[in-house]
């Protein structure tokens, strides 16, 4: 299609008067597409977005209750292999090893098998009015 004057004219008179692309491209015989890709290139208002691009973000996310967490510890690892393990040490295991060949190797946290890090990260925490917490994220409860 050849945009002739008339059709740039009609373009921008039906464009500011708030017709819709595919309106225009109706009367023009062409796609909504070559409409707005023209009225871009004429340096026609551009429109206001509608949709979710509309909605603050505040509405569309979800909110939760979240648990307390447990604090981490700043203390590094100490790689321990398994005949060095005793009752006080993280058996969390390193690496990709199968079996694992090193372990964590901080202090037990309250008499678990792991340090405050990794049994945060292996124990699932359930709450009646949130869900469940694992790994830090909060799920939603199933109904």
């Amino acid at each position: 299609m050849k945009w002739t004057d008339y059709r740039l004219s009609k373009l921008k008179e039906m464009w500011d008067n708030g017709h819709k692309a595919i309106e225009i491209a109706e009367v023009l015989g062409t796609t909504k597409n070559s409409i707005i890709g023209k009225a871009n290139r004429i340096n026609c208002t551009p429109r206001k977005r509608g949709g979710l691009l509309g909605i603050k973000k505040s509405r569309m996310l979800i909110e939760y209750k979240t648990q307390k967490s447990i604090p981490l510890i700043n203390e590094p690892e100490n790689p321990t292999t398994l005949e060095d393990l005793t009752d006080d040490i993280c058996r969390f295991p390193l690496g990709n090893d199968c079996p694992p060949k090193l372990f964590c190797g901080r202090k037990t946290w309250e008499d678990q098998s792991y340090c405050k890090k990794h049994y945060k990260l292996t124990h699932v925490e359930r709450d009646t009015d949130i869900g469940c917490t694992l790994g830090g994220k909060t799920y939603a409860k199933n109904n």
